[in-house]
């Protein structure tokens, strides 16, 4: 394990020594509980040196997200969605050692639940979600059009596939 110590500009007081807050006024200060008034802040950073990536004991299945789910191997009944079978869902742990990686549970997420920077960088992408919705969709959890989800990740996979290709 290494080691990298180092004294910093206090972020709380800016390097000052003194916090001026909503109950300091017209020219009071107090010294800065941070810093303890020195301006300065003692960051201590402790790594190791990376070597490769090391095996993780007992993982037999690797998915991409859990999205919000408990997750384990096998079926599993997943409330509200019914029995997915895990095993066809991922990778094993074998194919993401060689380099293989998991794709989406599509049967568990949205593309937007999933993905929301990816969603965000298609042109239209959210806009006709939030139409489909029947207006802004304030947690995406509760889209109204959550039923129909296998569409959206058609509409979602074609845009994708589209961008490939331009």
């Amino acid at each position: 394990m290494k080691k990298i110590e180092k004294d910093i500009q206090c972020k709380a007081c800016e390097g000052t020594g003194l916090y001026v807050g909503v109950c300091e006024r017209d020219g009071a200060a107090v010294i800065c509980r941070e810093c303890n008034g020195t301006g300065k802040y003692r960051y201590v950073f402790e790594y190791g040196e990376f070597t490769g990536r090391k095996r993780k004991e007992g993982v037999t299945r690797v998915y991409r997200d859990g999205y919000g789910y408990v997750i384990s191997p096998g079926k599993v009944n997943f409330k509200g969605i019914g029995m997915v079978d895990m095993d066809k869902e991922g990778v094993s742990y074998e194919e993401f050692e060689k380099g293989t990686m998991p794709g989406h549970i599509k049967k568990l997420a949205c593309p937007l639940l999933a993905d929301q920077c990816a969603c965000y960088s298609i042109p239209g992408f959210v806009k006709e979600c939030e139409r489909l919705h029947g207006g802004y969709i304030g947690r995406i959890d509760n889209c109204s059009y959550w039923d129909n989800r296998d569409e959206c990740w058609k509409r979602f996979d074609a845009s994708v596939r589209n961008r490939e290709n331009e």
